[in-house]
């Protein structure tokens, strides 16, 4: 274990806007028949990517159009969806990555309602070959076991469609609250579309011409990392400029995770204060259902295994299709830390019967949400390297970590 030294952190750090709305509100700007703005869109790299891969779609002159959506999924499904309503042919390509990320269940349900899709190599993953046309579906079908965003994808088409519409889909109860944000987007908008369990009933009217300007809120996927680091030191605060309470944002859920470990979240108007109570008691166990949360499944498995804390992360089978494999790397590379084990649709920290290196060099696996989680931990182990932060790029730019050895002295 580690001892921190009697100094206090106190620092102040920004977050950017949420790229999981920001990219919703960008496809909905095309399917959705009205013209609005959108303020304090994310700067994140996936959003970004985005972004150009509409305007490519847009300003297409020739046909097949070579689409890259690189690792982000998020691009890739609710691309699938809107090229398949788009007139135009087009080849949707990703990342090495992407090619090992399964399109099936969308591809199927798309192909069912009349489109025209086709593999272009392994049948079931990307790259896909689409042939888009008028769809005029009334009934869709979905399997959303793999991701909820499949689910998100059609729900944002079925205005194209002009006439009432329903969704229903199995899914294992992950990440629901990713589809309840989506609706409630397209309700903000004006659109009737509502969820009982798992059905998605749209009305459709036609929406009135109206002047519609969206503030996108600051990300709470993002800012999990500080709630991490709030956990890991000694005393202090961080201040997470313009973070505000969300009813859209499931990952505000970090706030009440990391009660147990002593951090107090204070919401201000313009931001959110994270105050470490000093000599907090350490957990001996941390218990969670994650099925709403995958993206903060790193931060608190990381933050475990460094304490020394038995955690049980439940309902995290769907973290082996994100950026990586994200159960094998965190098992990996915590596995230098601490002893993790999968078991029973759970991730298992426990401590190791030693002591923690004074050095550790961990990969990031070109995964930024691995990249952060393991980045905070050189508040309490002397030395980390990790190679390739770069890729935190994709979702928080801006982010840099505070200068431990100028606050604190770790030893063992």
């Amino acid at each position: 274990m580690y001892v921190f030294a009697k100094m206090q952190l106190k620092t102040s750090v920004s977050v950017p806007a949420s790229k999981s709305i920001s990219n919703r509100l960008l496809i909905l700007q095309k399917t959705s028949g009205i013209s609005f703005t959108i303020n304090n869109l994310s700067i994140a790299e996936d959003t970004k990517l985005l972004s150009d891969l509409l305007n490519c779609v847009e300003t297409a002159t020739s046909a097949p159009v070579y689409l890259n959506c690189e690792n982000c999924g998020t691009a890739y499904r609710f691309l699938t969806a809107y090229l398949a309503c788009k007139s135009g042919k087009w080849i949707l390509d990703g990342s090495r990555r992407m090619r090992c990320r399964p399109i099936k269940h969308l591809v199927d349900t798309l192909i069912e309602a009349g489109a025209d899709i086709s593999y272009l190599g392994e049948a079931g993953f990307p790259p896909l070959q689409i042939c888009g046309k008028k769809l005029t579906a009334e009934h869709w079908k979905i399997d959303a076991q793999q991701s909820s965003q499949y689910v998100s994808a059609v729900a944002m088409i079925l205005p194209l469609m002009r006439k009432n519409s329903e969704i229903v889909f199995s899914a294992n109860g992950n990440s629901l609250q990713y589809i309840d944000m989506t609706l409630q987007l397209m309700q903000n908008l004006g659109f009737d579309i509502v969820r009982n369990q798992q059905v998605i009933s749209y009305f459709h009217r036609e929406t009135a011409e109206k002047n519609i300007d969206f503030l996108v809120e600051q990300d709470w996927s993002a800012a999990a990392v500080w709630f991490e680091l709030a956990a890991l030191i000694p005393s202090g605060t961080i201040f997470i400029e313009g973070l505000q309470k969300s009813k859209l944002q499931a990952d505000s859920m970090i706030a009440d995770w990391v009660k147990v470990f002593g951090v107090e979240t204070v919401y201000g108007e313009k931001g959110v204060l994270l105050k470490k109570t000093p000599h907090a008691k350490i957990p001996d166990s941390f218990t969670a259902d994650c099925k709403n949360n995958l993206d903060l499944v790193p931060y608190m498995a990381a933050l475990c295994a460094v304490l020394g804390v038995k955690g049980t992360l439940q309902h995290i089978e769907n973290l082996t299709l994100k950026e990586s494999n994200r159960l094998e790397v965190l098992q990996i590379e915590l596995s230098k830390i601490a002893c993790v084990s999968i078991e029973n649709n759970s991730l298992i920290i426990e401590p190791k019967n030693e002591e923690i290196p004074h050095y550790v060099h961990f990969s990031s696996h070109g995964d930024h949400r691995i990249a952060m989680c393991l980045a905070v931990l050189s508040a309490c182990i002397p030395k980390v390297e990790i190679d390739d932060m770069e890729c935190v790029k994709k979702s928080y730019p801006e982010f840099v970590l505070p200068h431990f050895s100028d606050i604190f002295s770790s030893h063992f």
